[in-house]
């Protein structure tokens, strides 16, 4: 007796099949494989702190960054984040996190990006277009050809003049030169701050102190007008390449639209008064916040005050200023007409 056999055709969507689940075993293969070999090395490389990672943090783009008065804690690893994976692989703006190493112990701070992960490169690619024609180089050699080091052109640079950084942001949308000297005198960022004379402040100084004037000048407004001085702003405390770290206030005012009725009367008034003190007070800057976002303020945990954490859009007035002007163009005019 002879046995038949019945040939089965395989068809192209069945071997298209096969080749994909053999692909699929190929890889988890392999993954095991890495996992086993280098298992020790990726679990560490996770749980490290990512704000030791000076890859994380920019400080290669540096001076084009906000500076480097904190990367030596930002390397011991006084520097942390809650929620470190954010910051590694979602490029998170702002992060709240803890500095270690003060007297008083650690202290809640809020970390902030100089700008969005895309601005940033944005950023990097228009310094590299510029100054090299193509869209990737070394950043911290390019911002030394750019418009940011206009203040080393010159062999003996004095002052930060109005017209070096007018309309680069609201901040100085209409600089006068005494906000101008007052930005420079309390820049935190240079090693020997506390005079408006540019000789005081390196090269890189110099150049950082521009880039956050046009890309990011929150830090700036936090350090010209300090907490300390009563002004209703965020304390300042430094910064490492392209993340700066200011203290934490508590919870934002949008987390209070539920609270008591009597809270939220306090918080309109507050709201109220800090916008009467911005614009009017013994300095005779006055200051208008563009930015009046909800999460744009936070009410301390302790006093319930209202404090604004935000202030990368600010105009500022200098009324002394506009004041001598006017009288300088009365006198003008009278000299013409008498």
């Amino acid at each position: 007796m002879v046995g038949t056999y019945t040939l089965t055709r395989v068809t192209p969507s069945a071997r298209l099949c096969h080749v994909a689940r053999c692909a699929k075993l190929a890889f988890v293969v392999t993954s095991l494989v890495l996992v086993a070999i280098h298992g020790h090395t990726l679990v560490s490389s996770l749980c490290r702190n990512p704000l030791a990672d000076t890859n994380v943090v920019s400080l290669d783009r540096c001076p084009a960054c906000f500076g480097t008065s904190l990367c030596r804690r930002f390397a011991a690893g006084q520097v942390t984040a809650d929620h470190p994976f954010r910051l590694r692989f979602f490029g998170a703006d702002v992060e709240i996190g803890m500095l270690a190493g003060n007297r008083e112990g650690p202290r809640k701070v809020v970390l902030k990006r100089l700008a969005a992960v895309s601005e940033m490169v944005a950023l990097d690619q228009d310094l590299c277009l510029r100054v090299m024609g193509k869209r990737t180089c070394n950043v911290s050699f390019a911002v030394f050809h750019s418009q940011f080091n206009c203040l080393n052109e010159s062999p003996q640079p004095r002052l930060l003049m109005p017209e070096h950084v007018q309309g680069w942001s609201e901040p100085v949308h209409c600089p006068s030169q005494r906000l101008l000297d007052r930005i420079v005198r309390r820049f935190g960022e240079a090693r020997d701050s506390g005079s408006f004379l540019l000789r005081h402040l390196r090269p890189s100084e110099r150049v950082s102190l521009l880039i956050s004037l046009a890309v990011n000048p929150e830090p700036l407004i936090f350090q010209s007008f300090p907490p300390d001085e009563g002004w209703p702003f965020a304390k300042y405390l430094g910064a490492c390449g392209r993340i700066a770290v200011a203290s934490y206030v508590g919870s934002e005012l949008s987390n209070f639209r539920l609270a008591p009725w009597e809270k939220r009367v306090d918080l309109a008034v507050q709201a109220l008064e800090m916008a009467e003190q911005l614009s009017t007070n013994e300095m005779d800057f006055s200051l208008y916040l563009l930015d009046v976002r909800p999460e744009a303020f936070s009410v301390g945990r302790r006093d319930g005050r209202l404090i604004a954490t935000q202030a990368r859009r600010v105009l500022i007035v200098d009324r002394r200023h506009i004041a001598k002007t006017l009288i300088h163009m009365i006198k003008r005019v009278i000299a013409r007409n008498f």
